[in-house]
């Protein structure tokens, strides 16, 4: 940290976590006061205001940058904050919570603000994607139709659940679109189930997608999923919960600094729960872009 008392800014989104944020905030401008803090506190309205507020935050001085929300909002924070020293402090309080899972960050304000007034901070890896950053895993093919089903849907469902529900809707409509991805020293070209990018192991509230996966190793890891059936896939869905799939012949797992994948049709890449990028993509990863307050990775 640049100072012992760093200046900080608090942003939060009051939507994120169905409403969880703004009680989330208040516990953390409580700790915050316990310790003689008082940041300045922004409220996000809508998606992309985060990466806005931020950026004006990091233009104006701030050292430190709490942000209270999901996996959406720590994404649209790391637009802005990647290469810069201000540090993220990331509560937790949104439907998916997979960025700060992976650090080892849970939902204790006293232990954020004790580890930001201690000064405790590492840097760790970003994903970029056609120019954009994010923060955990980069879904192309089935999965980024099941996170686009999930954005858009009513049903009272909510992490996991929300994501088997949403797998169930679209498996019996998706069809596998011709892809060519080129990584590092190696290649596949044919007909994908789902291409998932990753800087860290889990999407979707923990599940194990990609589970060598870290954040600080200067790598992406993908799994590629060729086209199985759909009994198949129901039957296998329990492994990829536990992140135990990698015996299922159609899986394969590539460690690579950069991918490009070319589709014989627009796909969407959806990353950190938002639609980053359409195809042609090129994946690459930014090691150590990313200045965070949190425990070491175990």
């Amino acid at each position: 940290m640049p100072s012992a008392t760093p200046r900080i800014a608090l942003i939060h989104n009051p939507q994120a976590g169905r409403g969880k944020a703004p009680a989330a905030a208040r516990r953390l401008q409580a700790a915050l006061a316990g310790v003689g803090l008082k940041p300045r506190e922004l409220l996000t309205k809508g998606r992309g205001h985060a990466e806005e507020l931020v950026g004006h935050a990091v233009d104006q001085g701030a050292e430190v940058v709490m942000v209270v929300g999901g996996d959406g909002t720590v994404h649209e924070a790391a637009q802005a904050l990647a290469g810069s020293s201000a540090c993220l402090a990331p509560l937790p309080a949104g439907r998916c919570n997979d960025f700060c899972r992976s650090l080892g960050l849970g939902f204790d304000a006293e232990a954020l603000v004790a580890a930001v007034v201690a000064g405790s901070s590492r840097q760790v890896d970003l994903a970029r994607v056609n120019g954009r950053n994010y923060c955990t895993v980069g879904a192309v093919g089935f999965d980024a139709e099941v996170s686009r089903y999930v954005d858009l849907m009513k049903a009272p469902l909510w992490g996991q659940p929300a994501y088997i529900y949403a797998v169930l809707r679209t498996l019996g409509r998706y069809r596998p679109p011709q892809v060519k991805l080129t990584w590092d020293d190696g290649h596949y070209h044919g007909p994908l189930f789902l291409a998932a990018v990753a800087n860290t192991p889990t999407y979707g509230n923990q599940i194990r997608i990609v589970p060598q996966a870290q954040a600080d190793d200067g790598h992406l890891d993908i799994c590629l999923v060729r086209p199985v059936g759909i009994f198949k896939v129901m039957r296998f869905l329990p492994a990829v919960l536990k992140g135990s799939h990698g015996s299922v012949p159609e899986v394969s797992f590539v460690r690579t600094r950069k991918v490009e994948i070319v589709c014989d049709r627009p796909m969407e890449l959806w990353a950190d729960g938002e639609p980053v990028a359409a195809s042609p993509l090129k994946v690459e990863i930014l090691p150590q872009a990313l200045k965070v307050v949190a425990p070491a990775l175990v």
